[in-house]
């Protein structure tokens, strides 16, 4: 996947503008939360770490920096992305970063946020207004910069959940994580010369960079560290507070961990330093140790919102990263866990629908946060029905004027069916809410079908692509009154879930549901695919 397919920035929609008013406040609520930088203070001694360009082995340099004129970067740390797996990695990050920036503030450092893709959602804030109309410097061009060794070796067919059911591309995000404290004095830069008339006109000589996809996006963006150490500039990585975008395979095993860790030896190798953050803010006295800030990472990482579908099992790698102590304990069934629960081992075997909740404690002291994940176990394909929805007429309710009809063998918006971008002849397209009701006939013995979310606008329009993170829905089976069956919340691109539910005897009346699963959007688009009844042989 190369870095252009990977990050574009399309124009935003009017919809798109509506939506950034609702999801750009969040962030923005907490800035009277946090103080203006405070007077910066003595010179720092950064501890920074390259290696050598051949042999890989580490090198250690001190190097005094002054704090108000060094910029913090962040790079990308949306609200969500194409990989559950990423996007769940990429929030376990921000209470660490919280944490670091808020030192960094205190220090006197600039706080620059470079969202790219989704900088226009922030239009009409107070940090992206200061940026706009900074009086702009050209980039210039010293020396040609690149990382020759980290090359993503990313496949359309892989995906940082591992082997399983891979996740599908689909630009979802719309905003940085909800959850980041953006403060009043922080910038957000919308393009490279954006980010380089700050380092100029706030008199900067260094960028410490932090963000996600550090192997994509940190070093490769406009606003990265490949084309700012390009323009001149002093760049050097927060090793503890970035994320690469690589893969997941227990079989050799190979995990993220293990990927970050490789593309960030790799940027040191090409000269790029880095340093621990929150080594160099304890250092400079505005880290606490007993803030508790990191999370235990799941591979994959499903989520209730967000679920982790698989077949027959999958494998589950709890890990810390940042938490050299302390050992992980979990729990399989959503309970809290504590120091009388299962110590983690080994990955986890999970074989059906589960809840695990994870944490690390050392000295029966709990020293992470809580993680949870979420997967949900796929039964097995269900037989072609002998009688099709489309050869039936349903039950219609009173006042039908007042609920959206469902289209036959066509998606609710009037193109093909299609879900996780496969095509399918048979079906009803609907948009949630909505119900199908049919009368039972005595010789149905089941009902069976795939159903899920409608992929036909985000694939046809490439602006609505950024607007995937919002379809949400529920499908529910209701046999006289009484819930025969359900599906998780289903996403986007995921892979359709499977109904195949026994008719009782003597039942009336069936009632296909689709819910917005709590989330009311006009992108809640959602097919029943190959639905209708086997007769009873």
């Amino acid at each position: 996947m190369n870095q252009n397919a990977k990050c574009p920035v399309p124009p935003p929609t009017s919809l798109m503008r509506r939506m950034a008013v609702r999801t750009a406040c969040v962030p923005l609520v907490m800035m009277a939360c946090v103080p203006l930088a405070e007077a910066a203070g003595p010179t720092m001694e950064l501890a920074l770490q390259t290696r050598d360009h051949d042999t890989g082995r580490i090198v250690a340099a001190k190097e005094p920096v002054d704090p108000a004129k060094t910029g913090v970067v962040i790079i990308d740390m949306w609200n969500t992305n194409d990989c559950m797996t990423n996007a769940q990695r990429a929030a376990a990050l921000v209470p660490r970063m919280n944490k670091a920036l808020e030192g960094a503030r205190r220090l006197g450092m600039q706080i620059i946020w470079a969202p790219t893709d989704v900088a226009s959602q922030y239009v009409g804030t107070p940090q992206r207004e200061r940026a706009i109309a900074l009086t702009r410097y050209p980039m210039p061009h010293i020396q040609n910069f690149s990382c020759p060794f980290s090359v993503p070796t990313l496949r359309p067919d892989k995906c940082m959940c591992g082997p399983g059911i891979v996740c599908r591309v689909h630009y979802g995000w719309d905003q940085m994580d909800p959850n980041s404290v953006i403060a009043a004095g922080d910038w957000i830069a919308g393009d490279p010369e954006e980010l380089y008339s700050i380092y100029k006109q706030r008199g900067l000589t260094r960028l410490i960079y932090m963000g996600i996809n550090t192997n994509l996006c940190v070093m490769n963006k406009p606003e990265g560290i490949a084309p700012m150490t390009s323009a001149g500039l002093k760049c050097i990585l927060a090793r503890d507070l970035t994320d690469a975008e690589t893969s997941y395979d227990p079989s050799v095993p190979f995990t993220p961990d293990m990927g970050t860790e490789k593309d960030i030896a790799d940027i040191e190798r090409s000269g790029i330093p880095t340093i621990n953050i929150a080594e160099e803010m304890r250092k400079a006295g505005v880290w606490n140790d007993s803030w508790i800030v990191e999370m235990v990472r799941l591979t994959p990482w499903g989520t209730e919102a967000w679920p982790y579908l698989f077949t027959d099992s999958v494998k589950v790698t709890l890990s810390t990263p940042n938490q050299k102590g302390g050992a992980i304990h979990y729990t399989l069934d959503g309970a809290e866990p504590g120091p009388e629960s299962p110590l983690y081992t080994r990955p986890l075997e999970v074989t059906r629908t589960t809840r695990l909740r994870a944490a690390a404690l050392e000295n029966r002291r709990r020293v992470t946060l809580f993680s949870d994940g979420y997967f949900v176990h796929l039964g097995s394909l269900p037989p072609k029905p002998d009688i099709y929805l489309d050869q039936l007429k349903p039950v219609i309710p009173a006042r039908a004027e007042w609920r959206w009809e469902a289209k036959t063998n066509q998606a609710f918006t009037g193109g093909p069916l299609r879900i996780r971008e496969s095509t399918y002849s048979k079906g009803m397209g609907t948009r949630a809410p909505a119900n199908l009701l049919y009368e039972i006939q005595p010789g149905y013995e089941r009902f069976v079908a795939r159903a899920g979310v409608d992929d036909d606008p985000f694939r046809q329009r490439p602006e609505a692509r950024f607007l995937a993170t919002y379809p949400s829905v529920q499908f529910q089976v209701y046999i006289d009154g009484n819930l025969a069956s359900e599906s998780p919340i289903m996403r986007l691109g995921q892979e359709p879930w499977r109904f195949d539910v026994k008719i009782p005897e003597r039942s009336r009346l069936i009632n296909l549901v689709v819910t917005d699963a709590g989330s009311r959007s006009p992108l809640d688009l959602a097919n029943w695919v190959d639905a209708g009844f086997v007769l009873k042989r």
